[in-house]
């Protein structure tokens, strides 16, 4: 949550209050439907904050799943059989998808290339397990691959709920501050008698803008001064240098 949707809900927050204490001298005002729909905007704000950072949260998890399924396809399955392909069977264009892919390719491409590469090396399964791989290797390919599309498919909905929360809570926003709109009229005839009490809740119905704090700027250090002594006046003629000219 932004710091300015922060304040929006905190001002809503404090109007509520307002209302609830001071409830005996704003009786026909607190049993308006306004005051209601504050109640209700306040609620559904209160459960848009709570999934856009729950959203927040678990995008960030499915990332870091993400990274970690990613890393144990490339080391733990294909970098051996790659390996192991290149070593012991011949190099025939029908074992191509059994090399690495290159650079960093997306999860649709790696995945791919894995579920390519199981296939390819479903002939020769033989000799993988002779060379130390598990009898099962291919279906743990197959299953780290279908794990990792999966993971992608998780972060996607994060993601999307987080954008719908997002969405949602700036639109409720905007209509709890049209609902205070109207109970400032309310309350402003029912405290019309009351300067102090109207007082404060002007005060109350504000929202606090966020102000940056200033820099403050270092001032600059002036270069240290370097003492130069003077020079001595050139002797004239038939003068010692450094013998001192008598004065008349």
């Amino acid at each position: 949550m932004r710091t300015t949707q922060g304040n929006m809900l905190q001002s809503l927050r404090t109007v509520q209050a307002f209302l609830e204490e001071n409830a005996a001298k704003l009786t026909d005002v607190v049993k308006t439907g306004a005051r209601q729909r504050l109640d209700d905007a306040i609620a559904e704000l209160a459960g848009h904050a709570s999934d856009q950072t729950g959203s927040a949260l678990a995008s960030q998890g499915a990332t870091l799943k993400q990274r970690t399924l990613r890393e144990a396809l490339l080391r733990d399955h294909m970098a051996p059989i790659s390996r192991i392909a290149r070593s012991d069977l011949p190099q025939t264009p029908e074992i191509e998808p059994l090399k690495m892919p290159r650079g960093k390719p997306t999860i649709e491409k790696l995945s791919a290339a894995a579920f390519g590469m199981a296939k390819a090396a479903t002939p020769y399964s033989g000799v993988f397990v002779a060379a130390g791989l598990p009898p099962d290797f291919i279906a743990r390919l197959e299953a780290s691959a279908s794990a990792l599309v999966v993971s992608l498919s998780d972060r996607s909905q994060s993601r999307g709920k987080r954008s719908g929360a997002t969405k949602g809570l700036k639109s409720r926003l905007t209509g709890g501050r049209k609902i205070v709109h109207i109970l400032d009229a309310f309350v402003k005839s029912a405290l019309k008698d009351d300067p102090p009490l109207l007082a404060n809740w002007n005060a109350v119905k504000r929202v606090r803008k966020f102000t940056p704090r200033p820099t403050v700027a270092t001032p600059p250090v002036p270069p240290a001064s370097v003492a130069v002594p003077p020079v001595p006046p050139s002797p004239g003629p038939g003068q010692t240098p450094g013998a001192t000219v008598p004065t008349s």
